[in-house]
């Protein structure tokens, strides 16, 4: 289902609890060493989601806002 290439997720307009369930399926699917870029309007999945995926053993490269309340997170799934 996905490549080694960049995964998008654009998860604005959900809050908590979805953006790390979205996420952490998302990294179960993508195959080692696969980017995934979160879009998300909802502030305190700047922390959360990088905490799951901290958690599981993935880096977090970047959490940028990209507009005015909006983020931006990379994760690059674990090898």
């Amino acid at each position: 289902m996905y490549s080694a290439e960049s995964v998008v997720l654009d998860l604005r307009g959900y809050v908590c609890p979805y953006p790390q369930l979205a996420t952490a399926r998302a990294l179960r699917e993508a195959p080692p060493g696969a980017l995934l870029e979160i879009i998300t309007d909802n502030p305190p999945s700047c922390e959360n989601v990088p905490a799951v995926a901290r958690r599981e053993g993935h880096q977090v490269l970047s959490v940028e806002e990209v507009e005015p309340g909006v983020w931006k997170i990379v994760i690059k799934k674990k090898q």
